[in-house]
C-alpha cells in the first residue's frame, strides 16, 4: 500500500468544538504500514522539520516526513533497517553540536544513536542488561542531557560518544521511564517504573520514595509542574502530585499509552489515554473527569505532540497499530478566552468549586432523604414494626489478629450490642484481586472475620463499608464506613524467642542514636498484637522480641542491646526482609544516613553459585559467537564457490556446494538458537546480581546506599568478586583494588 499524500485538513468551525464532548480531528492519513505499541516519537533530525518516527513488526524504524513531498515525494517515507525486535524509540539533541535530533532505537541487546541527516551512527552501544525503555533528559549532575536507559533491575545513561555516565540498580525489569520534578527543587527527578509493581523517584543515585501500585507499570508521562500520570497494565490510569495520589480511575480495557497535552488551550495539560479497544480519551487533570474522547478501528499505539505542520501550534496526533494518524489542535475556544483577558483561570476554579458543592448538595439530600423514609417508616409501624433500625450508640469494632495454624491474617469485626453484620465490603490495594472483597454471612452475625494473605510486605488502607442491621428479618440498615490500617509487617506473628525451633543464621547490625522505645514504638506501628508497654524485664534499656513469619514460618529476631546502646540487630536468613525492616525503622525515626553490617551465609552462598553460572554463560556466549563467525566465513566461501561454478556452468560441483551451503546454514540456525537461550539464561542471572545489590543497599541510608551500590558497580566491572562480598558484607570496598 502506498502511503496517503499527508494531512487532510479539517473545517475550521469544527476544529473550535474539539474539547466539547466530541474530538474533531484537523487532519488524518494512514502510514500504509503496522506500528508497534509505544515505538513512536517525533523528532527534527534536520533541525527545522518534524518527522513521525515508527517501530514497525519488520525490525524497521519508519520515518514519515511530510516537509520533503515538494522536493522529493519520493522520501516522504523513508526506512531505517535494524534488522532486529525494537524495544524503544526516542529522539532527541544528544550531542548539543549538531544542533538536530538523533534518533535512539533500543533492541534486547543493544542501544544505537543514529543521525538520520547524515545516516550515519553516532554509536551503538552493547547493553548487556538489554534495553526495555529508553528516556531522554537532564540528570542533575550531569551537563548535558543523556539517553537513560532502563533493561534488566538497571539504569543506565550515555552521552552521546556512548560512555556510560550513570548506573544504578532498581527491583526488577524497568518498564517505564521519565524526568519530572516531583520535589520542587527546580531540578528533574529520573522517574522508574518496574514489574514488581514500584514507582522510583531517583535524585542521582538515591530513592527519594518507592510507591507501589497494584500492576506492571506501563507508561509514566511529565503532566504539570510537580505532577506526573502513569498507567498500570490491568487498565488504570491515574496522577501523583509530589509523590501522593492526586486520583485514579480503573478501566476493564487495557491502557495502551498516554500523553499530556493541553486541548482545551487553558495553560494546563490535560491527560490523554489511548486504550486498547481503539478509544482515546482526554482527562481533567486534576479531578480525573473525562472532557472528550474519540474511537479508532485499531488499537491505539502511541500518542505524540509536536508542531507537526509547522504553522506555530502544537499538534496532539495519535496512531494505531494499523498507522492510522489522527491530529488534533488545541481549541481555539480556550485561546480566545486566554487573549480576552485572563479572567478564564478564575472562572475555571468558580466552575470546579460549583461542581464539588453540586455533589456534596446532591450526596446530603440523598442521606437527609433516606433518614426522613426510615423516620416516617418508625412513626407509622410501632414498637413492634421490625423496621430494623439499629441503636443510636451501636459501634463497628475492629481489630486485627494472626492465625499461625492458617498462616493468614484475621480481620475481626463486631457490633458493640447485639446488631448484626449482613454484609461487608473492604476496599484495599494489594490484599485482594480486584482490589476489594465482598462477604455474605449466612446466617448473618454480630461477628465476622476476614482471612487475609498479602504477598507482599506493605502498609495498606483498607475501607471497610459494614451493612449492619437489627436482627436477621431487618428490613433497614445502616452502612457503617470507616478506615482501618493493616500494618506493613502484618504477616509476622510475635512467638516467645524460647520457642523458636530454630535460630536465624543472618543478622544485620547498626547504631542508632534512638531509645530502645522509639523502636518498641515503631514496632507497635509496623506489627500487630504488640503490647503497649514494653517488657518490664528490660527496664526499658533493651529490647528483644522474636517473630515467624505466616508465609515461611521462618524465623525473626529483632533486639536493641543494653549493654551497647543503640545497638539494633535484625536476625533472619532472608536479606530482603531485613532490608524492608531497616527502610521502614529509618522512616519511623527519620533517619537520614545509616551505616550497617550484614552477615547472609546462607543468601552469599545461593550469590556466588549466581556469580558462577553468569561467568559459565559468559564463556559459552564467547564460544557460540567464535562458532558462528566461523561458520558464516564458511557460508561466504561457499557462495563465491557456487557462483564460480554457475558461470562455468558446472552443474555437478554447483550442487554440492549448494547442499554444503544448506547444512551450513543449517547449522548457523541451531547455534543461533542455542545463542538466543543462552543469552535468556544470562539475563536471568544478572539479574540475580542486579537484584542482590539492590538488597544490599536497602541495608543502609543515604550516602551509604549510595556508596554500595557504585562501589558494587565497580568490583562487577573489575570482576573482583572478593570486594564484591566484602562490599555487600561492610558497606565499604576494603581490598584496596
Amino acid at each position: 500500500r502506498k502511503p496517503s499524500k499527508g494531512p487532510k485538513p479539517c473545517p475550521n468551525d469544527l476544529r473550535r468544538k474539539s474539547c466539547q464532548g466530541s474530538m474533531i480531528p484537523a487532519f488524518q492519513f494512514s502510514l500504509g504500514h503496522q506500528v508497534l505499541q509505544g515505538l513512536v516519537t517525533v523528532g527534527r533530525y534536520d533541525g527545522k522539520h518534524p518527522c513521525l518516527s515508527a517501530g514497525t513488526t519488520a525490525g524497521k524504524v519508519l520515518i514519515h516526513c511530510p516537509h520533503n513531498r515538494v522536493e522529493n515525494p519520493q522520501n516522504e517515507v523513508m526506512f531505517l533497517n535494524i534488522d532486529r525486535k525494537i524495544t524503544s524509540v526516542v529522539c532527541g539533541p544528544l550531542n548539543p553540536a549538531l544542533g538536530r535530533d538523533v534518533l535512539m532505537v533500543g533492541t534486547q541487546t543493544s542501544l544505537m544513536v543514529y543521525d538520520v541527516e547524515e545516516n550515519a551512527d553516532l554509536f551503538y552501544k552493547d547493553v548487556h542488561d538489554g534495553v526495555n525503555v529508553i528516556a531522554y533528559g537532564q540528570l542533575p549532575h550531569i551537563e548535558n542531557r543523556v539517553c537513560v536507559v532502563g533493561g534488566n533491575c538497571s539504569v543506565q545513561a550515555f552521552d552521546h560518544e556512548g560512555t556510560e555516565l550513570y548506573w544504578t540498580v532498581t527491583g526488577d525489569n524497568v518498564s517505564a521511564l521519565a524526568f519530572c520534578d516531583v520535589d520542587d527543587d527546580g531540578a528533574p527527578e529520573l522517574l522508574c517504573g518496574t514489574e514488581d509493581f514500584e514507582i522510583r523517584a531517583f535524585k542521582q543515585e538515591e530513592v527519594l520514595k518507592e510507591i507501589t501500585e497494584t500492576d506492571v507499570v506501563l507508561r509514566i508521562e511529565p503532566l504539570h509542574k510537580t505532577r506526573f500520570a502513569y498507567a498500570l497494565m490491568h487498565g488504570t490510569v491515574g496522577v501523583y502530585d509530589k509523590l501522593t495520589r492526586a486520583w485514579r480511575v480503573k478501566s476493564k480495557n487495557r491502557v495502551n499509552c498516554i500523553d499530556c497535552f493541553d486541548l482545551d488551550n487553558d495553560g494546563v495539560p490535560e491527560l490523554i489515554a489511548g486504550w486498547e479497544n481503539g478509544k482515546v480519551e482526554v482527562r481533567n487533570e486534576k479531578s480525573g473527569e473525562v472532557m472528550c474522547k474519540d474511537y479508532f478501528q485499531a488499537p491505539v499505539a502511541a500518542l505524540v505532540h509536536a508542531d507537526y505542520r509547522l504553522d506555530g501550534r502544537q499538534t496532539l496526533m495519535c496512531l494505531t497499530t494499523e498507522g492510522d494518524v489522527r491530529g488534533w489542535l488545541p481549541s481555539s475556544v480556550g485561546a480566545e478566552h486566554s487573549v480576552a483577558g485572563g479572567g478564564n483561570t478564575q472562572e475555571a476554579k468558580e466552575n470546579e468549586y460549583w461542581r464539588e458543592l453540586t455533589q456534596q448538595k446532591t450526596n446530603l439530600t440523598q442521606e437527609l432523604n433516606s433518614f426522613q423514609e426510615q423516620l416516617r417508616q418508625h412513626k407509622s409501624g410501632g414498637k413492634d414494626s421490625g423496621q430494623g433500625v439499629i441503636p443510636t450508640d451501636t459501634k463497628l469494632n475492629v481489630s486485627l489478629k494472626s492465625n499461625k495454624t492458617q498462616g493468614t491474617v484475621e480481620l475481626h469485626l463486631m457490633t458493640s450490642n447485639y446488631s448484626v453484620i449482613r454484609a461487608v465490603v473492604i476496599f484495599a490495594e494489594h490484599l485482594f484481586d480486584g482490589e476489594a472483597c465482598m462477604l455474605h454471612p449466612l446466617p448473618p452475625s454480630s461477628n465476622i472475620i476476614v482471612q487475609i494473605s498479602p504477598a507482599k510486605d506493605m502498609q495498606t488502607m483498607m475501607n471497610i463499608r459494614a451493612m449492619t442491621g437489627l436482627s436477621l428479618n431487618s428490613e433497614q440498615y445502616h452502612v457503617f464506613e470507616l478506615n482501618y490500617v493493616m500494618p506493613k509487617f502484618a504477616m509476622y506473628h510475635q512467638v516467645e524467642t524460647s520457642s523458636l525451633s530454630k535460630q536465624p543464621e543472618g543478622n544485620c547490625t547498626f547504631q542508632i542514636q534512638e531509645r530502645p522505645n522509639r523502636v518498641w514504638s515503631w514496632l507497635q506501628r509496623s506489627f500487630i498484637s504488640i503490647p503497649e508497654q514494653m517488657p518490664a524485664a528490660s527496664g526499658g534499656n533493651s529490647v528483644d522480641i522474636s517473630f515467624i513469619s505466616l508465609r515461611s514460618n521462618e524465623p525473626l529476631c529483632i533486639t536493641v542491646s543494653s549493654s551497647q546502646p543503640g545497638k539494633v540487630t535484625i536476625r533472619t536468613d532472608d536479606i530482603e526482609t531485613a532490608g524492608e525492616m531497616v527502610c521502614d525503622l529509618c522512616a519511623f525515626l527519620q533517619i537520614t544516613d545509616l551505616e550497617s553490617t550484614a552477615h547472609f551465609p546462607a543468601e552469599m552462598d545461593k550469590f556466588q553459585q549466581v556469580l558462577m553460572r553468569v561467568d559459565e554463560y559468559n564463556a559459552v556466549r564467547m564460544k557460540l559467537t567464535a562458532e558462528m563467525a566461523d561458520s558464516a566465513n564458511l557460508v561466504k566461501a561457499l557462495i563465491v564457490k557456487a557462483e564460480d561454478y554457475r558461470m562455468l556452468a558446472d552443474m555437478q560441483h554447483l550442487k554440492k556446494v549448494f547442499s554444503s551451503l544448506q547444512q551450513t546454514n543449517a547449522d548457523l540456525i541451531a547455534e543461533y538458537n542455542k545463542r538466543a537461550n543462552n543469552h535468556q539464561q544470562l539475563l536471568g542471572q544478572l539479574k540475580e546480581v542486579n537484584m542482590m545489590i539492590q538488597k544490599a543497599a536497602k541495608l543502609r541510608a543515604g550516602t551509604a546506599k549510595t556508596r554500595v551500590v557504585n562501589a558494587c558497580r565497580q568490583a562487577i566491572k573489575k570482576n573482583n568478586i572478593h570486594a564484591l562480598f566484602q562490599i555487600i558484607r561492610t558497606g565499604q570496598d576494603t581490598s584496596g583494588n
